[in-house]
């Protein structure tokens, strides 16, 4: 992939200025303050294993108790929605 230059030679400081402070924000945006790179992405089908390792550790009741606190949270989000 081609990518522009930052600075045209010549070109007025005025108007390199934006473009380098651009450029610094994405920078700092992509790496989300270097967090980024040390986490190493996961695969869907890894989640979904210690997913199903996680469920395995519950108990019903645990497993109940976590699905009401949801349906809770998620009436409250509804109603602060519509209020």
């Amino acid at each position: 992939m081609k990518s522009n230059p930052l600075a045209i030679r010549g070109s007025a400081k005025s108007a390199h200025q934006p473009i380098k402070r651009g450029t610094k924000i994405r920078r700092r945006n992509s790496s989300v303050n270097g967090r980024t790179s040390a986490q190493k992405p996961v695969t869907g089908s890894e989640v979904a294993t210690l997913l199903r390792k996680f469920q395995k550790m519950l108990t019903p009741e645990e497993h109940s108790q976590i699905a009401a606190g949801i349906d809770e949270a998620r009436r409250r989000m509804a109603h602060e929605h519509l209020h």
